[in-house]
């Protein structure tokens, strides 16, 4: 993948995130198409998951599901570092681009049920939201919170006892 796709594609990942979770659905053709003339939904959208009942049985993740979020999970901890001045914040483009070629390689390559297909892409649209609000103004760390809370929804949903522990803004 070139260095420029994720940044191409992120818009429209964007619009499909979005669209899969009102539909509930898997993304498809027809609702590729219908997403693509979506107008993007308010920032604040993203901000919290749905409530998730208490008998939630967590879904069982795909492989490559497991190895997005990991690398999720690495760039939200790595970002979370530039809060507390750790990391230079002109390295955020690139951490946003990762973010980005992380949601992409999910969308591509993730096999899901059409629930948890779209629980997912509710995560997706948050972290590709936040990155994008991270990128535009860099000096506003409240986007690395939103997507610090996105990446710990993703064990609250999905059965996966490796994943590790997001740390929080304190850490």
């Amino acid at each position: 993948m070139s260095r420029l796709a994720p940044l191409l594609l992120s818009p429209l990942l964007l619009l499909l995130a979005q669209h899969a979770l009102a539909a509930a659905g898997p993304i498809g053709q027809n609702h590729a198409e219908q997403a693509a003339v979506q107008e993007p939904a308010p920032h604040a959208a993203h901000g919290a998951m749905p409530d998730v009942a208490p008998d939630h049985v967590r879904w069982q993740p795909d492989e490559p599901l497991r190895q997005g979020m990991r690398r999720m999970h690495a760039v939200v901890e790595v970002l979370g570092h530039g809060e507390h001045g750790h990391v230079d914040r002109s390295q955020f483009p690139r951490l946003t681009r990762e973010v980005e070629a992380a949601a992409a390689d999910m969308f591509a390559r993730c096999s899901l049920e059409p629930e948890p297909d779209a629980a997912l892409h509710g995560i997706l649209a948050r972290l590709l939201g936040s990155a994008r609000a991270l990128r535009e103004n860099p000096s506003d760390p409240a986007p690395i919170a939103q997507m610090r809370a996105a990446v710990a929804d993703y064990p609250r949903l999905f059965d996966d006892p490796s994943f590790p522990a997001i740390a929080h803004a304190g850490g």
